[in-house]
């Protein structure tokens, strides 16, 4: 009798984890979950009668509850906004409720269709599809059997946030949601939720979580020991989810995960990954350039963003202002043209920026043939540049211009 290997991954599921591990940073127990919930959901054993999978996201702002949707569904969909989100701020009165499941006949509103109605849920699915984007177009992959296009089965991913401040008629109507897997509107058409992947998250218990993470001797270089504040802040998270939530729905949910919360790699991690953005961004613009960040350029930004109690949100800002709103200017007064490098480094404190030109006219770009767009948006290309690859590319492009002058000279 052979004895089988439980480690040994199918190739897609390795790809799963792995491009959500790149865009979820730090938080490893949320995605091993996932992952475990992508293998029963590609091998076709998952629970019939309910959702695909039901959880609960604990923990600090800041720290990707919310991204880890959005890295889920660009994985699953090719698009980060690819999930219906129900904003619970919006349902915090009971008459609210309607938007969700819509009005009865003959009642005002009752020819609006409802957000939770089943070709919301399942335009996500429909459209990935249509555009061949995402594992879930893969085709002769085990996902793509399992949902093949001319079937009507649809995978849909569904984002309950910040689901503490909804009134709790919606805690109600979550109950038969995560149990069941359907649901019935105004109009009483039922709607499935058992090809969905449902997903809470709260901030409730902030203020005993700000309260482990605003000790005094909190900080990266301070020899803090993060597994326990991280032990601390679950314990509290959980205490108070208890106090506000009723038992019957904490005891819906596949899995109640609290993330951890961000050190110095992590940050450093995260900006690299804004850095990308920025990148990917850059080649929208009018002008297209490459982007290029040194180390004690990074090094100055993580000093500035962090602040352990907000996450990664203060390191966003600070990007945001020291980084692109300058670049902006830059573009604006057009001290950056097509093809240049640009390189963010510190001198004297202060973040400048330098420039190596590549194209210096429309003319000489047009004369190269189309823009070199697709060798430019090669993965990490905005953010590494050990061998020097983004400093080749404009030393071709200008060599590519000095011939075609050499040789129009020569012509006439």
């Amino acid at each position: 009798m052979k004895t089988l290997t439980v480690d040994k991954r199918n190739e897609q599921l390795d790809r799963f984890e792995n491009r959500m591990g790149k865009m979820v940073v730090g938080q490893p127990r949320a995605i091993a979950k996932l992952t475990d919930s992508f293998s029963r959901l590609i091998a076709g054993v998952h629970d019939p009668d309910s959702p695909l999978l039901t959880m609960l996201f604990l923990g600090p702002t800041g720290v990707g509850k919310t991204e880890t949707v959005r890295s889920l569904a660009e994985t699953v969909f090719g698009n980060k906004r690819a999930f219906t989100r129900v904003n619970c701020q919006e349902y915090s009165a009971h008459y609210n409720i309607s938007k969700l499941l819509g009005s009865p006949p003959g009642y005002v509103g009752g020819e609006i269709r409802p957000l939770l109605a089943q070709e919301n849920l399942d335009r996500h699915h429909c459209k990935a599809i249509e555009n061949q984007s995402g594992m879930i177009s893969e085709g002769g992959s085990k996902l793509a059997r399992l949902f093949p296009p001319e079937s009507e089965r649809y995978l849909s991913i569904v984002l309950f946030d910040e689901v503490e401040k909804a009134h709790p008629k919606l805690w109600n109507l979550l109950l038969g949601i995560l149990e069941d897997g359907t649901v019935v509107l105004g109009n009483n058409e039922e709607v499935d939720f058992r090809r969905s992947v449902i997903i809470l998250t709260t901030n409730v218990g902030s203020a005993a979580m700000g309260a482990h993470l605003g000790q005094s001797n909190i900080g990266f270089s301070s020899g803090l020991d993060l597994n326990s504040v991280n032990r601390d802040i679950a314990v509290s998270a959980e205490r108070e989810a208890k106090k506000v939530f009723p038992f019957e729905l904490l005891n819906r949910f596949d899995d109640i995960i609290t993330y951890d919360t961000l050190d110095e790699p992590h940050l450093f991690a995260i900006l690299d990954i804004l850095i990308g953005q920025i990148h990917q961004r850059s080649l929208c613009c009018a002008e297209p350039f490459l982007l290029e960040v040194s180390q004690p350029a990074k090094q100055m930004l993580v000093d500035e963003g962090t602040d352990i109690q907000y996450g990664a949100r203060p390191l966003k800002r600070v990007v945001e202002k020291r980084v692109v709103t300058p670049i902006s200017h830059l573009i604006c007064s057009d001290q950056i043209r097509k093809g240049d490098l640009i390189t963010v480094d510190v001198s004297d404190g202060d973040v400048i920026f330098r420039k190596e030109s590549g194209v210096t006219s429309w003319e000489e770009l047009e004369s190269l043939g189309p823009f070199p767009e697709a060798k430019w948006a090669k993965e990490d290309l905005g953010v590494k540049d050990d061998g020097g690859e983004k400093k080749k590319i404009v030393e071709e492009m200008t060599q590519v211009i000095a011939q075609a002058g050499t040789m129009t000279g020569a012509e006439e």
